[in-house]
């Protein structure tokens, strides 16, 4: 039996009339009889199946997740239990992270708009590495580290420049993008850095973007970046981690868990041809790989309109729970929790009053009634973490199935 065979497992079937989630019947869940708000359903086990595959990479140094996509402390602890870092964009994420169990040294910051409060707290507490992102944070690192006397790892995240196929909100390594420096600011990086006593250069990052589906545009961004990595090594002693980013993305249209596992060897194996000269350490930043398909969104149809061209299916939860369908345009699946025969088109809207509030214009599903529940998939990344209270609808409500 081959490897890919072995994975291969899909995460939503109907067993006679009733959804099943990986192995958990929705429907027959105490939550869902006893349902008064939506829910969110996580299964850690899809965790830690994608922790152990991240780790088959031999020479990964560091898996640091990225807790923008899912801050969940449930989640949080799993991932710190299985040794691996963090990445964080914020204060608030690194304090999260050490009430979670992490230490410094698994905390990696990132994020565009460091203030000063929160370079003194990371060099303060001596966090692994901060990714530095413009001249002017750099400078001001430079300054608080004189001031306070105290030694800062950092490294530095550079642009490739490549295009990452994915949509323009999540594309972060062009030329005008507000992430990372260019490489002709790296002359003047240098001087800085040349001319710190505290502040030592450790690693060059790169993140192309988030939902990265083409996995060769990895290879053409370590192609760009290895040498570069390797003639500022030449120059910095200190230098020695090799920051590949995350991005990795997922097809939202298919549950077959044996495609991701598949997307993830492609990488790996591009990380491990590109990579084999290097003696380096590794790091790399995942986020919506790990988390995404391990949690469900479990909602009730609260009412059916029709109009001249549609029926408008109006659920209980909305856009302040699950903003990527009205952000990027993004598409979930929707599963009933019981089956019924025939099918229809829906307008899959929630409550807010917000034109904006739409899952789906047009999607056809199994005939659902008022009163029914469904289940939006992969609800596990980008989901809580961009919850708002907009129209103080409650936030969804965490369940842990294992």
């Amino acid at each position: 039996m081959s490897e890919m065979s072995t994975k291969s497992r899909e995460l939503f079937h109907y067993q006679h009339d009733s959804l099943i989630f990986n192995g958990h019947a929705l429907f027959d869940h105490v939550a869902v009889k006893n349902y008064d708000q939506p829910l969110l359903l996580h299964s850690s086990e899809l965790v830690q199946e994608r922790i152990n595959w991240v780790k088959e990479w031999k020479n990964l140094g560091q898996l640091h997740f990225a807790v923008k996509s899912n801050y969940d402390e449930t989640i949080l602890k799993l991932i710190q239990k299985n040794g691996c870092g963090v990445d964080v964009v914020s204060l608030g994420e690194i304090q999260l992270a050490l009430r979670c169990g992490f230490k410094p040294q698994d905390i990696l910051f990132s994020g565009v708009g460091k203030t000063e409060k929160e370079i003194r707290f990371a060099i303060e507490n001596q966090i692994y590495q901060l990714n530095v992102e413009s001249i002017s944070e750099l400078k001001r690192i430079v300054k608080i580290s004189n001031q306070m006397e105290k030694k800062l790892h950092i490294g530095l995240r550079l642009n490739p420049e490549v295009d990452a196929k994915t949509h323009p909100n999540i594309a972060t390594a062009l030329e005008d993008s507000k992430f990372g420096l260019n490489t002709r600011d790296l002359s003047e990086v240098e001087t800085l850095l040349e001319d710190s006593k505290y502040v030592i250069l450790k690693s060059i990052s790169f993140h192309i973007g988030s939902q990265v589906m083409d996995t060769s545009i990895f290879r053409e961004a370590v192609s760009k970046m290895k040498p570069i990595y390797k003639d500022i090594k030449s120059r910095f002693s200190s230098v020695d981690r090799f920051d590949l980013g995350g991005g990795l993305g997922l097809n939202y249209r298919d549950h077959n868990t044996a495609n991701d596992y598949e997307r993830w060897t492609q990488l790996r194996q591009i990380y491990e041809e590109t990579l084999s000269d290097m003696p380096d350490y590794f790091l790399v930043e995942i986020g919506r790989f790990m988390v995404a398909r391990s949690a469900v969104m479990v909602a009730q149809v609260q009412y059916i309109k029709k109009t001249k061209n549609k029926t408008i299916l109006i659920l209980d939860v909305g856009m302040n729970n699950l903003l990527r369908p009205m952000l990027y345009q993004a598409y979930h699946q929707i599963y009933p929790l019981k089956l019924r025969a025939g099918k229809h088109s829906y307008m899959v809207v929630g409550p807010l009053c917000e034109s904006s509030d739409v899952f789906h214009a047009d999607i056809e599903l199994n005939i659902l009634h008022e009163g029914d529940f469904v289940a939006i998939a992969d609800a596990g990344a980008y989901t809580k973490s961009m919850a708002s209270n907009y129209n103080l609808q409650p936030i969804v409500k965490d369940i842990y199935l294992d």
